[in-house]
């Protein structure tokens, strides 16, 4: 199986202990790579500036760039706000806190804020010169396209790892096409942007962030086993010496118990606290939500096989099965930036 293959099949009602559900997000814009919606930015305009670099914010929730407009008639200037994709997404297009400085020049095509009192666009294209910084176009492509490891065969599933963008998954998971209970359809049609958690740097939840397209880090440490994940630098910790969920009080990304079935490490997570975008974006988790997962190392060690089953009968009227392979990237350089409240806090500017 390549680094793009994803199966995702439905099953027949299953037990209690089998339960599923896939879940990641939705955008009308960039494919699963934001924190918001689309609510901001009029998809049926598009704007073009050109000025110079102000401040190039390279952080956690997002990437955000100024530039001073070039002078119009009468010498006004005008700062526009570029907001871009996460960090651990421009990571994966070739971008880094390098990428531009104050006073560079730089020409961006997006759409404008749906607030006329905000200077601010959502870039379909950012150039510099005649070279495309970042082309909105291309990006599902790139984020699509894992080039497969060249050293030794190996063993063991420490290491970064790199986890494809599959679109199969953004168009399964639309909460708009899933099945969802009665208190699912009203918790997302009734979603306030205003307490979007990402607004106070709250990380995604697992699966979300297992399958998000960005790098990985697995560190195994004796009885417990730490998986990192670039995008909102999400962490959570799997227990390979505890057998029970009991007496565990719940937490962002749940209670992780493991064990080992041949080259498969098995974990089965609870306990999660409620979480307003813990489904999908919009779409809540409660306290019933329930994930079994396996990452299955192949033959030469080169790739994983991630296997998910995730279950919420409060919200998630039908269950689901995915799976999607990461491949191992021994050279990656796994940096994520911290989370930055303020800049977290555009999110809910009206």
């Amino acid at each position: 199986m390549d680094a793009s293959t994803l199966h995702v099949r439905h099953r027949r009602p299953m037990p209690p202990h089998a339960l599923l559900a896939l879940i990641l997000l939705a955008w009308p814009f960039p494919p699963a790579l934001a924190h918001h919606s689309d609510s901001m930015y009029d998809a049926s305009r598009s704007v073009s500036v050109q000025g110079f670099v102000t401040r190039y914010v390279w952080v956690n929730p997002h990437v955000y760039i100024y530039l001073v407009q070039q002078p119009g008639p009468g010498g006004s200037t005008i700062e526009w706000e570029i907001e871009g994709s996460p960090p651990s997404i421009l990571h994966r297009l070739g971008w880094s806190p390098g990428t531009l400085k104050a006073g560079d020049p730089i020409a961006v095509t997006g759409h404008p804020s749906r607030n006329p009192s905000l200077h601010a666009l959502l870039p379909v294209t950012i150039r510099s010169g005649t070279t495309v910084l970042f082309d909105r176009g291309s990006e599902e492509k790139q984020l699509s396209t894992v080039a497969a490891a060249t050293s030794a065969p190996r063993s063991g599933i420490s290491g970064i790892w790199l986890t494809p963008y599959v679109k199969a998954i953004d168009d399964l998971t639309d909460p708009d096409h899933m099945k969802l209970t009665p208190a699912g359809r009203s918790a997302y049609k009734h979603f306030d942007e205003r307490k979007n958690p990402a607004s106070r740097c709250v990380a995604y939840t697992a699966p979300a962030f297992m399958t998000t397209p960005d790098l990985k880090r697995i560190t195994e440490r004796g009885d417990t086993v730490l998986i990192e994940s670039e995008f909102d630098a999400a962490e959570r910790t799997v227990y390979l010496n505890q057998l029970s969920h009991d007496g565990v009080p719940s937490s962002l990304q749940g209670h992780s118990i493991g064990h080992w079935e041949g080259r498969s490490l098995v974990i089965d997570t609870a306990r999660f606290s409620v979480n307003l975008v813990g489904n999908a974006y919009g779409l809540p988790s409660g306290t019933q939500k329930h994930l079994v997962e396996r990452l299955t190392q192949s033959d030469d060690g080169h790739s994983l096989l991630y296997h998910f089953e995730l279950s919420d009968p409060e919200y998630l009227a039908r269950p689901i099965v995915g799976e999607i392979t990461w491949q191992f990237q021994p050279t990656a350089l796994y940096a994520p930036p911290g989370c930055n409240l303020d800049v977290a806090r555009h999110y809910i500017r009206q």
